[in-house]
């Protein structure tokens, strides 16, 4: 009996240069208004603290891991800091 392993196949990366466009966004805007009020207002307390980052910015930066399936590190710079 012969057992033939193969490797999986290579992951393929997302392209995320050369592109002229900009990419499409992962919500519409009806589906955005459908969860928008899930998410909290921008407020700033007493003491002030970081800069707001839009909560629609935010999602679209997690869609885009977790649909691309690629690192966190990798986030393009359209997105907000992957710390955010």
């Amino acid at each position: 009996m012969r057992i033939t392993l193969s490797k999986w196949p290579p992951r393929r990366r997302p392209n995320t240069t050369g592109s002229r466009t900009a990419p499409k966004p992962f919500l519409s805007d009806s589906q955005w208004l459908a969860i928008a009020d899930l998410f909290p207002d921008p407020t700033v307390g007493p003491r002030g603290g970081r800069p707001w980052v839009p909560s629609r910015e935010c999602l679209e930066g997690i869609l885009w891991v977790l649909i691309t399936g690629a690192r966190w590190k990798d986030l393009p710079e359209r997105y907000p800091s992957p710390c955010t």
